[in-house]
């Protein structure tokens, strides 16, 4: 038997041994007094009958019915002076109702608390017929009466009781263990797989399990399969990051090396007096460079930290603002701005303009750094209580692109490889940070060549 089994079957045994014992104990030593009570509770009610009631001239038939109502037998006689013919007398009445007692005697003192109207409770026990004759004495009318019920020795019938119940225990033990051996099975095997499975998980070997039980333990497999198939999407998202982390560590370290190597090289043209008047702006280009690398890295790192400042504020003024300070990177690429606005211009939204500010800008960048065609296009449209901002342009990604993966931080795609498109990565993984602690809805889209990012900003509560 397995461990659960064995602490099924100590914990039930024990349980029932301590009860079977209580009982024993319960039938040999409290029984017959619990049994004594109700029979002279009974005969308490017999007397009360008696004595709250007035039957004469029809005594016996009132007896008779006292005697069919309560199963007692009730015998009565004048009270006479000599207690020996007294007893005599009840003992041959008593014989008539086929009664008939070793011992029965009311002594002296017995009749005389009755004479003054004190009820006696007496019980005769009848030795070797292992039996006792429980009655009431009471008076009336001059009539002492007898009300009894003869009772049955129940130390003995106690003793047969627990033989029987101690083999009826030992055979249910026995029933008791087989079934629990059974049931601890039916409860330990599935366990016993979930353990498997749970050390699979922590090998990182992501199993999942099916058991049908219909209670908590197959709700405990559904957490479980749950649980491995969460773990194996952050374990393989984890992966795939730090894939993702050493490639940008790589391509920092580039972007690093490169000016570096050219600010020394520069440096140590002007010390050898080579320089033809161009080497102090080329260091001083390379260290703008180094700079707006680190800025960057800077504010992906205070993204995160840094408490928003919500407020209601223009949303078409500031892409405006934003559009502007791009204006002569769109003229020297020769592009166009193809700007729809389907809202009212005094429609507000509602969150950290310094924040979208940014946001925008990075959008803004990546399409003009990005665009494979002539045209950048930017719409503002009303969406039920949200502005939808959309800005798009062709590119060069080749549609099956996952391009859901332009977010991720550290990421560069192919299409960036070259000098004049360099960048870290950071720029979209900042605009989904901001938006994400803003919680608001955002995606991207790759339809036939044309890259689509989309915004819902939430109203401002006056202006939904």
């Amino acid at each position: 038997m397995n461990k659960l089994g064995s602490k099924l079957a100590l914990t039930i045994s024990i349980s029932i041994i301590f009860l079977f014992a209580l009982s024993m104990l319960t039938n040999y030593f409290l029984l017959p007094q619990y049994y004594r009570y109700q029979i002279r509770k009974e005969l308490q009610a017999v007397v009360h009958e008696l004595e709250t009631t007035n039957p004469t001239p029809n005594l016996d038939e009132f007896i008779h019915d006292l005697e069919e109502k309560y199963n007692v037998s009730i015998v009565y006689e004048t009270i006479l002076d000599n207690e020996d013919d007294l007893n005599w007398r009840l003992r041959e009445k008593l014989a008539k109702k086929k009664i008939n007692l070793n011992r029965f005697w009311i002594t002296k003192d017995t009749l005389q608390k009755v004479k003054e109207g004190q009820n006696q409770y007496v019980l005769y026990d009848q030795g070797k017929l292992k039996s006792s004759f429980s009655t009431s004495l009471i008076e009336k009318d001059n009539l002492i009466m007898v009300v009894g019920v003869s009772i049955v020795h129940f130390r003995e019938a106690a003793e047969v009781i627990n033989t029987f119940m101690i083999y009826t225990f030992g055979f249910a033990i026995s029933i008791l263990l087989f079934l629990v051996w059974i049931w601890s099975r039916k409860i330990t095997n599935p366990l016993k797989v979930l353990t498997d499975i749970s050390q699979d998980i922590s090998r990182l070997d992501f199993k999942k399990v099916n058991i049908q039980t219909n209670d908590e333990i197959e709700e405990l497999a559904d957490s479980i399969n749950k649980m491995s198939d969460e773990l194996k999407k952050a374990h393989d998202d984890l992966k795939r990051k730090n894939q993702n982390l050493k490639r940008f560590m790589s391509d920092i370290t580039h972007e690093l090396k490169t000016p570096l190597a050219l600010m020394k090289a520069y440096s140590v043209g002007i010390q050898d007096g080579l320089d033809d008047g161009t080497y102090l702006q080329t260091i001083v280009r390379q260290i703008d460079n180094v700079s707006s690398l680190i800025d960057e890295l800077l504010a992906f790192s205070r993204v995160e930290r840094e408490e928003l400042k919500k407020k209601d504020f223009h949303l078409i003024s500031l892409v405006h603002s934003c559009l502007e300070k791009h204006q002569i990177e769109i003229q020297l690429k020769q592009l166009d701005l193809d700007i729809q606005t389907e809202i009212h211009p005094s429609i507000r939204v509602y969150a950290d303009p310094s924040k979208i500010e940014k946001v925008v800008n990075n959008l803004v960048s990546n399409a003009i750094k990005y665009t494979a065609g002539p045209t950048i296009q930017v719409r503002f449209e009303e969406a039920n209580d949200d502005v939808l901002f959309t800005i798009e342009n062709k590119t060069n990604l080749p549609d099956s692109t996952d391009i859901a993966r332009i977010w991720e931080p550290f990421y560069v795609g192919e299409f960036s490889r070259n000098k004049d498109k360099s960048g870290t990565g950071l720029g979209l993984a900042i605009v989904q940070s901001i938006l994400q602690r803003h919680q608001i809805k955002y995606g991207v889209k790759l339809v036939d060549g044309t890259i689509r990012f989309t915004i819902y900003f939430p109203k401002a509560l006056e202006t939904t």
